[in-house]
C-alpha cells in the first residue's frame, strides 16, 4: 500500500515539471555544438600527413557513415514513438541486456578518453602560454596546476548549469577558429611562391581515420536533442543539415590551415599560429570551451558508474534483509521482493543527483579523476591517442551499434540501397577498428 501511494504521488508530481521544447533551428545549432569536438583542432596535422586530396577522399565515407548511422537511430526512435528514449534503450530492445552493458562500458571508455584528451590539451596549452612569458614548466607541473580548475568541475552535481553555458563554449571555440583563419590569411599574404607540398600520402591513412571519426562526437546527443524538439519527426532532416555543417567547418578549417602551415603544422593546430598574442588568446578561448564542456563529457560516464553502484548496493541490502527476515510473511517483505525483481526497471527521478551517498560518490569520482590524470601524464602524443579512441570506441558507438540495431529492427526490409549503406558503414568501421588501432598503438607503445 505504501509503495502504491508513493507511485501515485510521483505520478501527481510529474505534470508540475515544466519542460522546454526547442524549435528546429535551436535543435540544428545544438547538434552542431555537440559534434564540434576536440578532433577539429587535431585534424589539420593528420590532414597534412595524408595529403590534402587523400584527406578529402577519406573524409567523404566517414562523413557519410556518420550521417547515416545517426539517421538510423532517429528512424528507430520515430518508429517506436516513445518519450525519452535513449541509445541504451534501443540497444536493450534489439540486442538484449548483455549488449546494453557492453554499450555502457564502451560509452564510459570513450568519454573518459575524451576527458583525457581535453586534459592533455589544457596541459599543453598552459605550458605553451607560459613559454610566451619565459616560464618553463614540466608536464607534471602543468598537470598539477590544472587540478585547481578541473577537480572542482569534476564534482559538479547540478549539471544543468553547464547545459545552459555550453553555447558560450561553442562561441569560444568558433572565435579560436576565426583566429586560425585570420593567421592563415596573414601568412598567405607574405608568401610569394605558395605551393602544396603534400597532396597524397597513403602510408599515413590510418593515422587520419580515427581522428576524423572523433570530429563527430554527437551520437550520444542524437536522441536527447530529438526528444527536446516540439516536432520530433522533423529531426531527421535537421540532424543531416547539422552534421553537414559541422563536417564543413571541420574539413574547411583543416584544409586551409594544413595547406597554409604545411610542414609547420603542429599536433594541435593552435600552436601553429605565428603571432604569440593571437596564439595565447586562441588557446585561452579554446580552453574555456573545453572547460565548459568537460563536465558534460564526464557526467554520463559518472552517471553510468554511480547508477551501477546504486543498483548493486540496493540489491545486496534488499536480499540481505530478506534473508534475515525469511520467516516474515508481512506485506512489506513481499513488496521488497517485488521491488528487487523489478530492479532493472528502476529509473532515477533526480536528473542530476544520481547517487545519494556523498562519501561513495566522492570515492568514485576521485578514482576516475586519478585514472584520467595518470593516463594523461603517460600519453606521449595527443593525435595518436585521439586516433586510438576514435578507431575503437568511435567506430563501435558511431557506426557498428547503430547499423546492427537498424538491421535487426528493420529486418524485414529488402531494400538493396539499405544493404549497400550497411556495407559501406561496416567496412569503414572494421577497417578503422583493426588498422587504425594497430597504427595508433604502434606510435603510442
Amino acid at each position: 500500500m505504501e509503495n502504491r501511494e508513493i507511485e501515485d504521488s510521483n505520478k501527481l508530481k510529474l505534470p508540475t515539471i515544466k519542460q522546454y521544447k526547442s524549435t528546429a533551428r535551436q535543435a540544428y545549432f545544438n547538434f552542431i555544438k555537440s559534434n564540434l569536438g576536440i578532433g577539429v583542432i587535431v585534424l589539420p596535422v593528420v590532414t597534412y600527413q595524408v595529403g590534402l586530396l587523400w584527406s578529402i577522399f577519406l573524409f567523404v565515407p566517414i562523413a557519410f557513415s556518420c550521417v547515416k548511422s545517426s539517421q538510423f537511430m532517429i528512424e528507430i526512435a520515430d518508429d517506436l514513438n516513445t518519450e525519452n528514449i535513449l541509445y541504451s534503450d534501443i540497444i536493450k530492445q534489439t540486442l538484449g541486456i548483455l549488449w546494453a552493458h557492453i554499450l555502457d562500458i564502451a560509452i564510459i571508455l570513450q568519454l573518459i578518453g575524451l576527458c583525457i584528451a581535453y586534459l592533455i590539451f589544457l596541459t599543453e596549452s598552459l605550458a605553451q602560454s607560459l613559454i610566451q612569458i619565459d616560464i618553463q614548466m614540466t608536464k607534471l607541473q602543468c598537470l598539477l596546476l590544472t587540478l585547481i580548475i578541473v577537480i572542482p568541475l569534476s564534482f559538479v552535481r547540478k549539471i544543468h548549469f553547464f547545459h545552459s553555458t555550453s553555447k558560450y563554449g561553442f562561441y569560444s571555440a568558433l572565435a579560436s577558429f576565426c583566429i586560425i583563419l585570420y593567421d592563415c590569411q596573414n601568412r598567405l599574404s607574405i608568401i610569394d611562391n605558395f605551393h602544396f607540398s603534400n597532396l597524397m600520402n597513403f602510408k599515413n591513412t590510418f593515422n587520419y581515420v580515427g581522428v576524423a571519426i572523433l570530429c563527430c562526437e554527437g551520437i550520444f546527443t542524437v536522441l536527447p536533442i530529438r526528444d527536446s524538439m516540439k516536432n520530433k519527426f522533423e529531426f531527421k532532416s535537421v540532424a543531416a543539415q547539422s552534421l553537414m555543417t559541422a563536417f564543413g567547418i571541420s574539413i574547411f578549417l583543416s584544409l586551409i590551415s594544413s595547406s597554409t602551415y604545411q610542414q609547420d603544422t603542429q599536433s594541435i593546430v593552435l600552436f601553429s599560429i605565428q603571432n604569440p598574442i593571437l596564439e595565447v588568446v586562441s588557446l585561452i578561448l579554446y580552453s574555456i570551451s573545453l572547460l565548459l564542456t568537460f563536465p558534460l563529457q564526464l557526467f554520463p560516464a559518472v552517471q553510468i558508474v554511480e547508477s551501477t553502484f546504486q543498483k548493486t548496493i540496493f540489491q545486496y541490502t534488499s536480499f540481505h534483509d530478506i534473508e534475515e527476515n525469511s520467516n516474515d510473511d508481512s506485506p512489506i517483505l513481499k513488496d521488497a521482493v517485488s521491488i528487487c525483481n523489478k530492479n532493472d526497471n528502476i529509473t532515477c527521478e533526480k536528473d542530476d543527483e544520481v547517487f545519494e551517498d556523498r562519501f561513495l560518490q566522492i570515492i568514485i569520482r576521485s578514482t576516475l579523476m586519478i585514472t584520467i590524470y595518470f593516463i594523461a601524464y603517460c600519453v606521449p602524443h595527443l593525435s595518436h591517442f585521439l586516433n586510438l579512441i576514435g578507431s575503437i570506441f568511435g567506430s563501435l558507438l558511431q557506426f557498428c551499434f547503430p547499423v546492427l540495431v537498424h538491421m535487426i529492427y528493420f529486418k524485414n526490409s529488402k531494400s538493396t540501397r539499405l544493404v549497400i549503406q550497411y556495407a559501406i558503414i561496416l567496412i569503414v568501421s572494421i577497417l578503422a577498428i583493426f588498422l587504425g588501432t594497430a597504427e595508433s598503438l604502434k606510435h603510442l607503445l
